[in-house]
């Protein structure tokens, strides 16, 4: 009697080829393949893989701060996220400053582009060149819209511009190529936006709103529907971010939590102390290029009695760096730096986080 052939298995290959297949895998799941044997463990945890994975290609993070004195002509003030001697810093870039910085946001590449109006409703684009530090306008869409309503994302490399016109008002969805520079109209849909988060996962525009989370499919969903109402969440989300495909939100009440595609519902982050990980007064997060969630927050100097000390007119910019691990069906985050990366004035309002290639 024959007995079926054995299965192929990781094991069964050279070191050197599976270690070129864990360096695909995202970091986050590296705690979930290291049960699997001592082998792979040893892998995951080994020197030649860290090495192989400074070959990929590699992001910068640029992060814009809008300078608040009141005035409708505000000014805007980049840096970039190096690494430094005893950790990270924040280093001024010498972008132009734009008014369309305040539009909706998107990174292709190492281009940023800026969507709408910043204030008003527009048919701009504008175009950064992080490498150049050159600003260029763009054709116009068709469509009006007011950039900081407006969502955004990007599937297969094609920007995904929606909303950005009255409240719950059925608009024009509209797809910019960067490659042939051309925008191309995708249909009309009811977008309830009043917000700037939104997000790309699995090839899905996230839109994360008060009271709901709303997800909109070019391929369509199973009835054939492109934009779906998902998990009904009743708090505020002012920053969004992607890492590894996972979508991350902070929210007023309930802090940083990670969205569950499989069950569609918010989730916290557990510690490793197993209870949930707290993260407080987020102003803007991204993914480094690590595949780690680095956040920042403000820390305001106070006197001997922990007040605001009204004397100061210059906050500190704190920065935290925290490794994700999938746990079964759960998120593990851990901290593993934290440091004051710039003193800024008081007036310095965070605007964007965006990681873009090199």
């Amino acid at each position: 009697m024959s007995h079926p052939p054995p299965q192929p298995s990781l094991s069964s290959l050279p070191d050197d080829i599976v270690l070129r297949c864990l360096v695909r895998v995202p970091r986050m799941y590296h705690l979930n393949i290291s049960w699997v044997s001592k082998d792979l463990r040893s892998l995951v945890r080994s020197p030649e893989l860290n090495l192989l994975r400074s070959t990929l290609p590699k992001t910068s993070l640029h992060v814009c701060f809008q300078e608040d004195d009141g005035d409708a002509n505000s000014s805007f003030h980049w840096f970039t996220l190096n690494e430094a001697e005893h950790g990270l810093l924040l280093n001024p870039t010498p972008f132009p400053s734009h008014p369309s910085y305040g539009s909706s946001t998107v990174a292709v590449g190492s281009n940023v582009f800026f969507i709408g109006g910043s204030r008003e409703p527009s048919t701009d684009l504008w175009i950064l060149d992080t490498r150049s530090g050159n600003m260029t306008q763009g054709p116009s869409m068709c469509v009006p819209r007011v950039g900081r309503t407006a969502a955004v994302g990007v599937i297969d490399g094609k920007i995904y511009v929606m909303g950005g016109g009255e409240f719950n008002e059925e608009i024009q969805v509209e797809v910019f190529d960067p490659e042939t520079e051309s925008w191309e109209l995708a249909g009309v849909e009811k977008v309830r936006k009043i917000s700037r988060c939104s997000a790309t996962v699995e090839g899905k525009v996230y839109m994360v709103e008060y009271e709901e989370t709303n997800v909109y499919n070019p391929r369509g969903g199973e009835e054939g529907e492109r934009m779906v109402r998902m998990e009904r969440f009743t708090d505020m989300a002012h920053s969004v971010c992607v890492v590894e495909d996972v979508l991350f939100a902070f929210f007023t009440r309930a802090g940083l939590m990670w969205f569950d595609t499989k069950i569609n519902v918010w989730r916290r982050l557990v510690g490793p102390d197993g209870k949930d990980l707290v993260l407080s007064r987020v102003k803007g997060m991204s993914e480094y290029h690590d595949g780690r969630l680095v956040v920042f927050n403000y820390i305001i100097p106070t006197d001997d009695h922990g007040l605001w000390d009204v004397n100061e007119v210059t906050k500190n910019v704190q920065c935290m760096l925290v490794s994700l691990d999938r746990a079964g069906d759960k998120i593990c985050g851990r901290i593993d730096w934290s440091g004051i990366v710039a003193t800024v004035p008081l007036w310095f309002n965070f605007l964007h986080c965006l990681p873009v290639s090199e």
